[in-house]
């Protein structure tokens, strides 16, 4: 199975949207999660539809900013536990009845707001003993080495976000290829790149056969 995670900064816009479809040819995802669509439900639903996907279930965005949206098919059996603009929760059932977890995430951008998404996955990490995957942008590095230019990240912030991801049981599962996710989109000096999206898992996911791709 392959899942998707990637905060698309406006999914109504033209270019986004055609970025979105070459992703899809490319890695043909069985889960798609999108955060930041900028889009009302009614929209992200004909989104979903033009997207190829069978099922989008989307929270809308707050004034014009915000928006989430997870997106499968058929072949899926996915079940909605909870929901809020910076998440989504969901139970996934296969074929062979295993059951399993995942949640996407929108972290707050704002940093003193930041602690309302560590306790948001405090509560989620106690409702169900299912393998858990979860996955997002945070909104913030777990490393100091995760970030590039600009100011140096407050440290208590990079160790509140990693105190909650041990205080859940879990762990970075990773990335392959470019280390940052997020970018001010300057150049030389000004340059600012951080990795803000990630995917961590219960235990066991780091040896589980699913292809995981923050973008």
């Amino acid at each position: 199975m392959k899942i998707i995670s990637w905060n698309v900064r406006g999914l109504g816009n033209t270019r986004t949207f055609l970025a979105v479809k070459d992703i899809l040819r490319e890695h043909k995802p069985h889960i798609l999660f999108v955060c930041e669509t900028k889009l009302k439900q009614v929209q992200m639903s004909n989104m979903g539809k033009s997207l190829g996907f069978d099922n989008c279930f989307s929270v809308g965005r707050n004034r014009m900013g915000g928006g989430l949206a997870l997106l499968w098919n058929y072949e899926s059996d996915i079940s909605i536990i909870s929901y809020s603009n910076h998440h989504i929760d969901v139970v996934v059932s296969e074929v062979n009845r295993k059951k399993w977890r995942c949640t996407g995430i929108y972290g707050h951008p704002k940093s003193m707001q930041k602690r309302h998404t560590w306790t948001l996955l405090r509560r989620l990490a106690g409702l169900f003993n299912y393998p858990w995957l979860c996955f997002g942008d945070f909104n913030e590095i777990l490393n100091l080495n995760e970030k590039l230019g600009g100011n140096d990240r407050c440290l208590n912030m990079v160790a509140e976000f990693r105190e909650a991801v041990t205080d859940c049981s879990l762990v970075d599962l990773g990335c392959k290829g470019y280390p940052f996710t997020w970018s001010n989109k300057r150049y030389g000096p000004h340059l600012i790149e951080e990795r803000l999206d990630r995917f961590l898992g219960s235990k066991g996911w780091e040896q589980s056969s699913y292809e995981v791709f923050p973008i």
